[in-house]
């Protein structure tokens, strides 16, 4: 858990006696970053002068012993652009504490301290020395924001409090008693050569009057940025208090929790979510680029297993084999090109994506074209449940290969995960919904052709949009250290979402359809060959009685076996009583049996 000082320009070292006193304090050590270069991200610490250290990184190793962190170090790093250099620096180092130094009042110099402070997932201390330079206080001073400032008063103690340096809370007089009841229990949680360190200040008619009668020269105001609206109203008046106060030099600083509500918490908890991401090593991108630049190439090889792969899926789809529709999944190579126009996406890298479309619409085509050959051959006219249900998907299915998509590109990422590929396959099923396509398309039944074709779309923009979001998250980042995605990568997500978007129209209406419906499942299955022709002999031992429908089917509290019988009269009882114990020694007593005898509009069991 180390504590950082963000060294930005000359003025910065001022803050580096207090970012010591902080580490030592609390425990850890003392890191200096210093982004000066631009480029792709890394970093490096500076262990002596050379043509390639920056002086400032060289002066601020020199200013460590004097400060009191002689075992610090400072890195000097680079990256796209300053604030993301910072923020990965921090998770490299796993901070834990961020000091900056700022100025008061100063809007202009503050707007990139601002920005890093605001999505810094750790404690941050922001430090406005005035005239006092490196001067560590004599006394510190927290304003009691609404009753609050707890953190500030525990880190004030902490860090500074001892018998020549005293913590004295100024209270809110709009919530006297919230405040007393704060520094109560502060002092109940600190160790006990601690607590008499804290102490409460005086009363006053407001905040702001409090703070000033309290200012001394050498002490330090900490604000707590708990309620920023109140607290940048207090630091305005900080400034003029400077100016009414010239004779009295005092130093200014806010902190600020890593958990704290407010402004940035998204940011934060973004941040931190990368902090326990596993990145990837310069190592491990470039074997990934190599193994996605590979598969994603239009080849002799992509092009066989994939068009295999669709006669395979055809000839499943067209039997309604289940089994062999998996088998073909398994077979096709389609999903690398676009797990590769993902990462080619978050690199910038025109030239990866040219050749994974290439090799993508190439596939696609030949897959088409063996799916409708297949179906010209097929001798059944109509389509079969299998292809019939590829044409009407719904939302899930796009959230089935999105969330595949993530699942591919991650078990790409992480060699050891490679053999969950096969499950992916299965699960987004790009091969079945093209060759559904090509079959509907031979039975010239567009409507199928229609449905089919948003699954197959719904499908690869889903999972070029999984795999980038996951190579993002891993830490791949555009080509030659560049701060944004050039723009004809911006024009290509724009372009994905927008398909997504009009894709959810039909996706959104087909499951309005089936919610109508209810739940697709099967309602009957044949009975046993035997127990049936068993039912036809004995029916056909009675004249004027046809059957009309027998099988296991679903009834009334579950599944059951239901036999319909027509008559032309009346018959005996007997016949129903025999069908019945027929039907028992079949299936056995726990199943209900009903048999059904229709006869001029009337329905008897």
């Amino acid at each position: 858990m180390s504590t950082a000082l963000v060294l930005l320009d000359e003025p910065d070292l001022s803050a580096l006696a207090w970012a010591a006193r902080i580490a030592s304090r609390l425990g850890g050590p003392l890191v200096v970053i210093h982004p000066s270069e631009q480029g792709s991200y890394r970093f490096r610490a500076v262990s002596g002068s050379g043509d390639d250290v920056p002086d400032l990184a060289i002066r601020a190793t020199e200013l460590l012993p004097d400060a009191g962190a002689g075992d610090g170090r400072v890195y000097v790093c680079r990256g796209p652009d300053t604030r993301r250099t910072v923020l990965h620096a921090m998770h490299d180092l796993e901070v834990k504490r961020l000091v900056v130094r700022t100025s008061i009042g100063d809007r202009g110099e503050n707007a990139l301290v601002r920005s890093i402070v605001r999505a810094a997932p750790a404690d941050v201390i922001m430090i406005d020395p005035g005239e006092m330079g490196d001067r560590l206080p004599e006394r510190v001073i927290v304003p009691q924001t609404d009753g609050g400032a707890a953190f500030a008063l525990r880190l004030a103690v902490r860090v500074l409090g001892d018998a020549s340096c005293p913590v004295v809370a100024v209270p809110d007089p709009d919530r006297l008693g919230r405040s007393r009841r704060v520094v109560s229990r502060v002092q109940a949680s600190m160790p006990a050569g601690l607590r008499d360190a804290l102490e409460e200040g005086p009363e006053a008619t407001s905040l702001e009057e409090g703070i000033a009668s309290s200012v001394a020269p050498g002490d330090l105001v900490l604000f707590d940025a708990e309620h920023s609206r109140r607290v940048s109203k207090l630091l305005g008046g900080i400034k003029q208090l400077r100016k009414e106060k010239a004779d009295v030099p005092f130093t200014v600083a806010l902190t600020r929790s890593a958990d704290a509500a407010g402004p940035g918490r998204l940011e934060r908890a973004m941040e931190r979510t990368r902090l326990y991401a596993p990145q990837l090593s310069r190592e491990e991108r470039k074997e990934l680029y190599t193994r996605l630049e590979a598969g994603g190439r239009v080849s002799t090889d992509f092009v066989m297993m994939l068009m295999l792969s669709a006669a395979i899926a055809s000839l499943g789809l067209i039997q309604s084999s289940a089994a062999v529709v998996i088998g073909a999944m398994l077979v096709a190579p389609l999903m690398t090109p676009l797990v590769a126009m993902g990462m080619a996406i978050v690199q910038g890298n025109m030239a990866m994506f040219r050749e994974s479309r290439r090799a993508m619409l190439i596939g696609t085509v030949g897959a088409l074209a063996v799916s409708v050959a297949i179906g010209l051959l097929s001798p059944w006219s109509e389509l079969s449940a299998e292809v019939s249900a590829r044409g009407t998907p719904n939302p899930f299915d796009l959230a089935i290969a999105f969330f595949s998509g993530i699942a591919a590109a991650y078990a790409m990422a992480r060699p050891g995960l490679a053999g969950t590929l096969v499950g992916v396959a299965i699960a987004v099923a790009l091969v079945p919904p093209l060759a559904g396509v090509g079959i509907a398309l031979s039975k010239w039944n567009l409507e199928v052709v229609y449905g089919a074709s948003v699954l197959f779309i719904t499908n690869l923009l889903a999972i070029t949009i999984g795999a980038a979001l996951v190579f993002r998250f891993f830490g791949v980042r555009v080509l030659g250290g560049e701060a944004t995605m050039p723009r004809w990568a911006r024009i290509t997500i724009a372009l994905i979402m927008a398909g997504v978007a009009l894709t959810l129209a039909p996706l959104t209406m087909n499951l309005g359809s089936q919610t109508q419906m209810g739940v697709d499942r099967e309602y009957s299955r044949p009975l046993n060959v035997d127990l049936r022709d068993a039912i036809r002999a004995r029916v056909a031992e009675e004249a004027g009685v046809d059957i009309v429908f027998m099988a296991h089917s679903e009834i009334e509290g579950g599944f059951g076996v239901v036999v319909a019988l027509l008559c032309e009269r009346g018959v005996t009882s007997n016949l129903r009583d025999d069908i019945r114990e027929m039907v028992r020694q079949d299936v056995g007593d726990e199943m209900e049996i009903r048999v059904l005898l229709m006869q001029a509009g009337a329905v008897t069991e």
